[in-house]
């Protein structure tokens, strides 16, 4: 079987000759190919280009594209910094003003910012390897995006002083990863990460996630299936299992778990109802290890499922985005170790 039909057949729950593998990894790509970040974030060509030589490079079973944590926030008209070496970022947030939200459009993805590039640079990458890999298109979700336009430490205060204010804010968020996510659906994209880093319990209590920002997740991701994606996958780092029953309930298909989350008590919270991917720790074990520790770590995990310690669907990969700099050895172990041990 190819990439592509391993990983839906994980999935699905079928049988498979090894476990995929599928690392959270894209900017460092091109780090490997000598590639400034403000080309790859700039040029669609560029972009799709590093992540097919990627594929074909590793030979892992799926890509994700991301365009980093500012895109829809460039959109919807956020002045962005973006230098030779960094990823874009939100220079200054535009949300001061309380009735500004009445004044926010839903941004058009084939024009306003980055948008057109990155639905071009996904609808390139599916043309050139969709039919033998996982192609996975990064969006935002509505707490993330919500934290661009206002500010991280801003909108956590609001959660707490004006909680109305932020459901209004939070429904105009929602709306556009809907559309977003659309126009990357249209692409032929596999599946869609939405990314909520600020949604670990690390950062807001379980309450909190539970109150004012699950039922939008459930609406966005009913949105994505109703459109067609055929994979939905959140992303949350830290640790996320004090909420992995919430986001079950959100209908989601497979959730990121990070390295500070055990794969099987993951699975054991969410019942076994949907996948899970990760969770490798992308800093101790891939930036700074080696690929001997990297292998070993992969099979200790890939044991404990063969064990029965863990029985769901899992699909390898890091806990989060591997670093810049990370040496291609150790990226390269990950799918050695996968293609080592049969199931």
């Amino acid at each position: 079987m190819n990439s592509l039909e391993r990983v839906r057949r994980m999935l699905n729950g079928q049988m498979v000759d090894f476990i995929p593998v599928c690392p959270i990894v894209h900017n460092a790509l091109a780090k490997l190919e000598g590639i400034s970040f403000k080309e790859y974030y700039t040029r669609a060509e560029v972009m799709a280009s590093v992540i097919i030589s990627g594929y074909k490079r590793f030979c892992y079973d799926g890509v994700q594209l991301s365009l980093g944590v500012a895109c829809e926030a460039e959109a919807i008209g956020c002045e962005i910094v973006q230098s030779e070496d960094t990823m874009p970022v939100v220079k200054m947030p535009i949300l001061l003003e309380d009735d500004k939200i009445d004044r926010l459009s839903i941004p058009d993805f084939q024009r306003d910012g980055r948008m057109p590039m990155f639905v071009e640079a996904v609808r390139q990458t599916v043309e050139a390897i969709g039919k033998d890999a996982w192609v996975i298109a990064t969006i935002r979700g509505p707490l993330l995006i919500a934290s661009q336009l206002r500010g991280t430490e801003a909108i956590l205060v609001d959660l707490v002083e004006r909680p109305q204010w932020v459901q209004k804010l939070f429904k105009y968020t929602t709306m556009v990863g809907m559309t977003f996510g659309a126009a990357l659906v249209k692409t032929g994209a596999h599946a869609i990460s939405i990314g909520e880093a600020i949604c670990s319990p690390d950062l807001i209590s379980p309450v909190m996630y539970r109150r004012f920002i699950a039922p939008w997740h459930k609406q966005l991701i009913y949105e994505l299936h109703r459109v067609g994606c055929e994979t939905v996958i959140m992303h949350i780092c830290g640790n996320s299992l004090p909420i992995i029953s919430d986001v079950v309930k959100t209908g989601i298909d497979v959730l990121d778990i990070d390295a500070a989350v055990a794969p099987c008590e993951a699975n054991h919270a969410s019942e076994g109802k949907i996948a899970f991917r990760g969770n490798l720790n992308p800093t101790k074990t891939l930036f700074r290890g080696n690929p001997e520790i990297v292998e070993e770590k992969c099979r200790r995990l890939i044991t404990d499922i063969q064990l029965g310690l863990y029985d769901g669907r899992f699909i390898l990969s890091s806990g989060c985005d591997i670093p810049p700099g990370t040496p291609a050895e150790n990226i390269a172990a990950m799918v050695r170790a996968s293609r080592s041990l049969l199931l």
